[in-house]
């Protein structure tokens, strides 16, 4: 750990504990423990639960959007672009960013509310998989799909090795590109 930027650090203790031991056991003194830093030191960063809770959530959000912005920015008008930017930043999580990922559960599981960024998140995505695609149900399928495969990886309930989860990514990118707009 010890990148040195602290509130990184506090933020990859959460999502360590989030995987490890679950949502139940993730409290400000377990994190302080696992991040090296004193209880003052988390909730310096992190006021409260509910505020590391919303700092894991908008940490996961805010990466997602760069590596999408990046795609998209590398590849110009690509042919539905923003969907397959969706399909490629899915397939391209590292192991940390999907252990991070399981704050979405976190927060869902402590605080419903704490889900309005996500799910504005969301209806962006929405939005974009129906404005690229030639039909909007189209590009709904196809964003249900990585969205399901997120998910699934998300509760360790994907049975597919990394190199079946390429293969079904490269069918969606097909998919998103031959129905595009």
């Amino acid at each position: 750990m010890a990148s040195g930027n602290k509130r990184a650090d506090i933020l990859e203790a959460a999502a360590g504990i989030v995987e490890t031991s679950g949502a139940a056991h993730l409290t400000i003194d377990a994190v302080a423990a696992a991040a090296s830093v004193s209880k003052g030191g988390v909730l310096y960063h992190f006021p409260s639960k509910q505020a590391l809770l919303e700092g894991m959530l908008t940490h996961l959000l805010d990466e997602i959007t760069v590596r999408t912005e990046t795609y998209v920015a590398a590849h110009g008008e690509a042919e539905n672009g923003a969907l397959v930017a969706r399909i490629v930043e899915e397939h391209d999580q590292s192991p940390e960013q999907r252990v991070m990922s399981r704050a979405f559960l976190a927060a869902a599981a402590e605080n419903p509310e704490l889900m309005a960024p996500a799910r504005q998140e969301a209806r962006r995505a929405f939005r974009e998989a129906a404005a690229g695609s030639a039909s909007a149900e189209m590009g709904w399928i196809v964003l249900l799909a990585v969205e399901g495969l997120r998910f699934l990886e998300m509760l360790n309930l994907l049975p597919l090795s990394r190199s079946e989860r390429s293969r079904i990514h490269r069918q969606l990118v097909e998919l998103a590109k031959a129905h595009a707009a």
